[in-house]
């Protein structure tokens, strides 16, 4: 399974690798500089790691909540779960030929997305 680790403001997607059932090393699975992950980004670990478990709705909310340095609002969390479903929702959308519905949920998304940076470059330190 992988986890987030944060590095000072940007993270990583990290995977401990098993030989034998003992752990051997971890391993950087990608960098995130964002406040989410894009769907490329995904596919591109996806297909890269395919042993590898993911879960996607854990590393947005990882992501929303910042490194420790930042006392995150809990909402941001819940922010990240809705940014995460409407992300998802827009690509059904476009395999349905709903280009216009999956616009207005990538916008939402992105709205969500931008609300919770201008928190985070508000409350950072420089």
């Amino acid at each position: 399974m992988a986890f987030v680790r944060w590095r000072g403001r940007c993270c990583e997607l990290i995977a401990t690798v098993y030989e034998n059932d003992r752990p051997t090393r971890q391993v950087v699975l990608a960098k995130f500089h964002d406040f989410f992950v894009d769907k490329w980004t995904r596919e591109e670990v996806t297909e890269k790691f395919p042993g590898i478990k993911i879960d996607w709705l854990a590393v947005d909310r990882a992501l929303a909540q910042g490194p420790q340095a930042i006392l995150t609002p809990p909402e941001h969390l819940d922010m990240a779960t809705v940014e995460h479903y409407l992300r998802t929702w827009a690509e059904n959308a476009d395999k349905a030929n709903r280009s216009r519905e999956a616009g207005y949920l990538r916008v939402a998304a992105n709205i969500l997305t931008g609300m919770r940076a201008e928190f985070y470059w508000a409350n950072s330190r420089t």
